[in-house]
């Protein structure tokens, strides 16, 4: 060949090459993390000696997911690179129509064998952990055309799984969700969920959620449990004719100590539900925004003045003492766009979480487990 400005050689080679090394190392870290082990010890296992073993049926499956693989087809991405199955000695690879009958056949048992996987993969995450366990829960829309999607409230039509995420990221439970449920529904049920995945000697200390969570039953939970909640609250009537009372607020800081560049406000007051055991403080951020003409606010409805106030002011319900002012409770909840919201993106952008290759609820479920768990 040629040379111009650059000096270099070339040779020719028989080695096999691939376009997918990140996804060797992905293959390198299931078996160093014993994924192999622990698949065929707690999926279930095939009914004859010439089946697959459940990790001959869910490596493959993984590799192709966290390559970019969108449907069970793109499996023959994994099937004809030789650098893939040399360097991770695959010898058998199931055709996609295998996979997919397998994920059904073992849904619902399949799940409940990830949970098992996903509970020894926290503990060992736990003994890393020496601080109080904080818990981020929320819900996610994927988006897909597939024949069990159904309309989200976002008008168009997939699906709604809640994800709960626990310190550094690590989720500690999902579940799969039709499009047409609200995200608020048996959130307190998700909760007791989480905990179970816990080991006997760990207890949650914090709870994290947006407004979905703004409920009675889960706030005496919580105080009853010992659980710190700080949850994004209701702008509702109440509410707002409190927030119109407040004479004092206080410019919201940094944790620098300078003034927050937003120019927002902090105050708070005590507010209960008709159904919570416990009266708990209500933080309000006021933000600035441009505002209405007197003329034309009086001409406004009631509702109408609401709508306009969300985008004045939020508020974050909390039962936390008063060690954390205001101004804590405010930073400790915007955490959860880390936490949580970020995490969810990396999920659905790193993770390929935005695409179900299956038109099966139950096996959607069962990939959304398996994604969710790190697999």
């Amino acid at each position: 060949m040629p040379q111009g400005v650059l000096n270099f050689s070339v040779e020719g080679t028989k080695e096999s090459l691939t376009s997918n090394a990140g996804t060797i190392l992905f293959g390198e870290y299931l078996k160093a993390t014993k994924i192999d082990q622990f698949c065929n010890a707690y999926l279930p296992l095939p009914q004859s000696n010439r089946g697959y073993m459940p990790f001959e049926h869910m490596q493959p499956l993984l590799l192709m997911l966290h390559s970019g693989g969108r449907v069970l087809d793109d499996l023959r991405m994994i099937h004809k690179d030789k650098a893939i199955k040399e360097t991770l000695k695959i010898k058998h690879i199931p055709v996609s129509e295998s996979v997919g009958k397998w994920i059904t056949r073992h849904g619902l048992h399949g799940i409940y064998g990830i949970e098992s996987i996903n509970r020894k993969l926290l503990r060992r995450h736990l003994k890393t952990i020496d601080e109080p366990l904080v818990l981020d829960i929320d819900a996610s829309v994927i988006f897909s055309q597939k024949s069990t999607a159904v309309t989200t409230y976002k008008m168009q039509s997939g699906y709604i799984p809640m994800i709960g995420h626990i310190n550094g990221g690590y989720v500690i439970h999902s579940e799969f969700r039709s499009g047409n449920i609200a995200p608020a529904d048996n959130n307190l049920t998700f909760l007791k969920r989480c905990r179970e995945q816990l080991p006997k000697a760990k207890s949650l200390s914090f709870f994290r959620a947006d407004s979905a969570s703004y409920q009675a039953e889960l706030f005496n939970h919580c105080n009853n449990h010992h659980i710190t909640y700080t949850v994004g609250a209701n702008l509702d009537h109440s509410v707002y004719a409190n927030i119109k009372e407040i004479k004092e607020w206080q410019s919201f800081q940094t944790k620098e100590g300078t003034a927050h560049h937003l120019k927002e406000e902090v105050a708070e007051f005590i507010h209960t539900m008709q159904h919570t055991d416990h009266a708990f403080r209500l933080i309000v951020v006021k933000k600035t925004v441009t505002p209405v003409l007197p003329e034309i606010w009086d001409m406004l409805s009631i509702d109408e003045k609401l709508d306009l106030a969300r985008e004045h002011y939020y508020v974050i319900a909390t039962n936390a003492d008063e060690s954390m002012s205001a101004q804590d409770v405010v930073r400790f909840y915007r955490k959860r766009g880390d936490t949580s919201e970020n995490r969810i993106k990396e999920l659905k952008n790193g993770f390929n979480l935005n695409y179900l290759p299956s038109s099966n609820f139950i096996s959607n479920a069962f990939l959304l487990s398996d994604r969710c768990t790190g697999l």
